[in-house]
């Protein structure tokens, strides 16, 4: 692909930049010189074109893969016009709505790669998105379309949007890995350009090309107004889709992009990489159309309640409400006050549950009238709550409560469990107990992402004990705290119990671990297909030989190994396979190595090579 900047353009998109742009050339050919507004002249409007085509070019000769190094110093060079009107137009959010992925859900994948600090933050940016808007990140089990958290050459990057057919990957190379990084990267992938790029940012800010760093003039392109969504938001100058104004700069201390001064004369801050901004948030509840009522709940414990409650609440409303807890975790829903509009089959006005994060989820109930639902409860950690109204009829409402509960029973052959309210500290006075229970004939394994709990020699104080077994009578497999990552481990049977435990004091990250099913393949009858020894791994396995012998290509098989450094104090030497016969097309070289000042002796006790009649 070629990139601009942090984003990844397709071939659909190059389509857009090679019309929109020819038209830009044609149309501004006369635009008047300016220094600061980076006015060009004819001599210039020649260097422009051919930017542009060579930009065109370079997506024809790269295809749409993802390959393509956005740090290369091979650049196009660009130049740009600006203008003086003072309309506000449509912010930098893509036109495209196949690129909107449907429901707002975005299923996702982390690389291997990724350390479980850097795993933790990750999510911890999907769920800052999550809480401010409707869109929602889910792990991706079958779903085609999804994104990948990976590491490419160029650095940090992103497609803009959702690409569909297969994966697309959002990298997060060296020195990417923070908070607002990611949140900015992960606005790439719900559908933003940057904001410095839409149509009307001549009107708030100044581009400075002579500050900008050779080849990477580019990076200041401007969107046509065809390219983006009119979704009527003003331009946000705290969004954290602004570049910086010394952003590609030539010194630390030279501004790219300066803005405008506002009515007081001061220049407002660009380019701040901590959180969403008002505007983006507003930005984003407008493109995946989120409806004005509801939040999404993403504390251990929490109410909500009827618009206007309790004096009625309005006709024709729509209202989502999303409780998102930890991994593990399990959602308690209590209704305290229900007094809606009681029709058949709850047509009108309703309250509807879902067991999961979106519409389609499992229904769980379908409320109306005045009577109380009983405690509802999830089976993970989300649920979906949505009310409707379309009636007249004036009603208190509804109010309710839920609780996130850890521990519990899981019958599944693989998921993911961790601390409460992980990736952010574990609360004080936590007690869970999870029991997993994996097909029969299987065993359960357990790799850890992350590990941080509150270190002591004995792990008096929060721990995590883990026992072979069903209860906590069945035998210790560990009692772990402190900041490493305990090995792998795998039960004897379909079963493993779990408790982990925090006092009132000193909180940390907590952890997260993955937990499967575990097949032992060396207990089949082909030994796993090794020729001599199987060697079982969590969730894997693989061959081994016995001495003397080295696994052959295939890494199934056994060949006679030979040769080496050695440096004992005494040994024997034997051929290949010894005390068989030693395989053709062997070269074997022994070097014995004794301390200084020893001397080797060598004794043969047997001696039987092909040699030559003499």
């Amino acid at each position: 692909a070629v990139f601009w900047g942090d984003i990844a353009l397709d071939d659909e998109d190059l389509k857009i930049f090679q019309i929109d742009r020819t038209i830009d050339l044609t149309q501004h050919s006369n635009e008047r010189l300016g220094h600061n507004t980076g006015g060009f002249g004819e001599h210039g409007m020649s260097k422009k074109r051919g930017a542009l085509y060579q930009l065109i070019d370079r997506i024809r000769r790269f295809g749409s893969g993802f390959e393509q190094n956005n740090t290369s110093k091979e650049r196009t060079t660009v130049k740009f016009s600006g203008k003086n009107e003072k309309n506000r137009f449509p912010r930098a959010a893509t036109s495209r709505t196949e690129r909107i992925w449907p429901g707002g859900v975005i299923p996702y994948v982390i690389g291997g790669n990724f350390t479980g600090t850097q795993r933790a933050m990750f999510k911890q940016a999907m769920r800052h998105w999550e809480k401010y808007t409707c869109v929602t990140f889910i792990e991706r089990s079958d779903e085609e379309s999804y994104i990948v958290f990976t590491y490419r050459p160029c650095g940090c990057c992103s497609y803009v949007g959702r690409r569909g057919n297969g994966p697309q990957a959002i990298s997060i190379g060296k020195n990417c890995d923070k908070f607002g990084i990611v949140v900015h990267e992960l606005g790439h992938v719900i559908g933003f350009w940057h904001e410095h790029t839409r149509p009307d940012r001549d009107d708030h800010v100044t581009i400075i090309r002579e500050n900008i760093q050779p080849g990477q003039e580019y990076n200041f392109l401007k969107m046509e107004p065809g390219e983006v969504n009119s979704l009527g938001e003003p331009y946000d100058f705290d969004s954290i889709m602004h570049y910086a104004r010394n952003t590609f700069s030539r010194g630390m201390f030279l501004d790219t992009i300066l803005p405008s001064r506002d009515d007081n004369g001061i220049r407002p801050a660009i380019g701040q990489r901590t959180r969403l901004s008002k505007g983006d948030i507003a930005q984003a509840r407008k493109l995946y159309r989120c409806p004005a009522c509801g939040e999404t709940l993403q504390e251990s414990t929490g109410n909500f309640s009827s618009p206007g409650f309790p004096n009625g609440y309005p006709s024709y409303t729509h209202c989502i409400w999303r409780i998102s807890v930890t991994p593990g975790e399990k959602i308690v829903l209590n209704f305290t006050t229900m007094d809606l509009y009681k029709s058949s089959l709850c047509w009108y006005d309703y309250i509807e549950v879902r067991d999961g994060y979106w519409r389609k989820s499992p229904l769980l109930g379908r409320f109306c009238g005045d009577k109380l639902p009983e405690v509802l409860a999830s089976s993970d950690s989300r649920m979906w709550i949505e009310f409707r109204s379309s009636s007249n009829w004036v009603g208190k409402g509804f109010a309710a409560i839920y609780e996130a509960i850890c521990g519990g029973e899981i019958h599944k052959n693989e998921g993911q469990i961790q601390s409460p309210n992980y990736p952010d500290d574990y609360r004080p006075m936590k007690e869970c107990v999870w029991k997993i229970t994996v097909s029969e004939n299987y065993n359960v394994g357990l790799t850890f992402q992350a590990f941080e709990i509150e270190r002591h020699d004995n792990c008096a104080y929060d721990y995590l004990e883990i026992r072979d077994g069903t209860n906590e009578n069945s035998p210790l497999i560990g009692h772990f705290c402190g900041y490493d990552k305990p090995e792998d481990i795998r039960s004897t049977s379909n079963t493993l119990w779990m408790k982990f435990v925090s006092d009132g004091t000193v909180n940390k990250a907590g952890f997260a671990a993955n937990f499967f099913k575990e097949e032992d393949e060396c207990a089949k009858p082909d030994n796993g297909g090794c020729e001599q020894r199987c060697v079982n791994t969590l969730g894997s396995y693989q061959c081994a030989c016995d001495p003397g012998y080295e696994l052959g290509p295939d890494k199934k098989s056994c060949e006679a190994a030979c040769g080496g450094l050695l440096t004992k104090l005494n040994g024997t030497i034997t051929t290949p396979g010894w005390p068989k016969e030693y395989p053709p097309n062997k070269n074997c070289v022994w070097q014995v190595v004794a301390p200084t000042q020893y001397r080797i002796s060598m004794k043969f006790e047997f001696f039987e090579l092909e040699g030559n009649e003499v």
